[in-house]
């Protein structure tokens, strides 16, 4: 633990880290090469990194302009701009821990193409981030490239002796949350942070087959972290829904139906599904216990089952210290999917489900 607080313990705003990535790229400048010649080499760095997400190389950098907040663009870098046009122009969308969201990226690049109509510049998009997000949440590779927490850490832990307090206080900040991150490696999953639940969502997310995302979910409770995968498309009668496993904050499995229109599922709908479900598990798996989910009251979506393995935690792998297996824990959640397979498969041959 520092024996100093850190800056960014109270500049906790996109605002902040806006400035703070501006000014450690303004240090790129060759006009600031003698002062600080270790700032200098970061900032330039750091520059290239960014560039790289986009496959472009960095150039002899002659000039360099560098503007926060120019038409909401987060940040604006210039590089070697001439009066005659050429140049590169870097537009940096800069993310916390909120998501990309109204094409702000595309919008941000039209943004630069009509600032810099008159001249011929290259324009790459970044999208920075610094928080945890779902793979599946992040911007097309396509559209943009994109720098996250690692990737910036790779880069600032490479000058760990600038003596800047600023520089400083952002890379031990940021080396804390990356370690928060990693935390549900090597504590018990009963002292886990939210951090430590997004870190084991992306490790799941990188070995789930079948996973589609994690995230925030908001209700009247208060919110959770849901992961969830295993989509099923099926047609229970009249009602088309999706038939899907949700992690919740880590600790329950559920399995649930979900409706993609403004129709509801019914309770009865839920009752057909758990009623095959058990009757599928009772044949198939010694392990798995399949009990109804609370009482049924349907929705746009609703939980039918909840899972369990019948040990310490409800589903996760763990030894007698509480500390996940991931692998066995992947394995489980492929063998719950097979398991909503069969029973999509046999409620379609019953008729009580049509094939969409």
């Amino acid at each position: 633990m520092s024996d100093t607080p850190n800056l960014y313990g109270f500049a906790t705003k996109e605002l902040a880290q806006d400035a703070t990535i501006a000014y450690i790229l303004a240090w790129a400048d060759p006009k600031y090469k003698q002062s600080h010649k270790c700032l200098h080499a970061l900032g330039t760095e750091l520059l290239r990194a960014l560039l790289a997400t986009q496959g472009r190389d960095l150039p002899q950098i002659e000039r360099l302009c560098i503007k926060t907040q120019v038409e909401r663009i987060d940040i604006l870098v210039s590089i070697n701009l001439q009066s005659d046009g050429n140049g590169i122009i870097l537009v940096i969308e800069d993310k916390v821990s909120t998501q990309e969201h109204s094409n702000q990226i595309k919008r941000y690049m039209e943004t630069a193409k009509k600032i810099y109509a008159d001249r011929c510049v290259q324009i790459v998009a970044v999208y920075l981030k610094t928080g945890n997000e779902s793979n599946e949440s992040l911007p097309d590779e396509g559209k943009c490239g994109r720098l996250l927490r690692r990737d910036l850490l790779d880069v600032l832990n490479g000058f760990t002796d600038t003596g800047n307090l600023i520089v400083d206080d952002f890379r031990r900040h940021l080396q804390g949350w990356e370690d928060d991150t990693n935390s549900w490696r090597d504590v018990s999953y009963s002292c886990w942070t939210s951090r430590a639940i997004q870190g084991f969502y992306t490790a799941l997310e990188k070995q789930w087959k079948n996973c589609r995302g994690w995230g925030y979910r908001s209700n009247p409770a208060g919110g959770f972290l849901a992961c969830y995968g295993g989509f099923e498309k099926t047609r229970i009668k009249h009602c088309k829904a999706d038939l899907y496993l949700q992690v919740h904050d880590a600790i329950q499995l559920k399995v649930r139906l979900y409706r993609g229109d403004m129709d509801k599922v019914r309770s009865t709908d839920m009752h057909q599904v758990l009623r095959v479900l058990q009757e599928v598990n009772q044949e198939s798996s010694d392990d798995i216990q399949i009990c109804k989910a609370g009482r049924f009251r349907g929705g746009e979506a609703a939980s039918v089952a909840n899972v369990t393995f019948d040990e310490q935690c409800a589903w996760m792998a763990v030894d007698a210290e509480g500390k996940v297996d991931l692998g066995e824990c992947v394995d489980r959640l492929h063998r719950v999917h097979d398991l909503i397979a069969k029973v999509a498969a046999i409620l379609i041959e019953d008729g009580l489900l049509e094939n969409s």
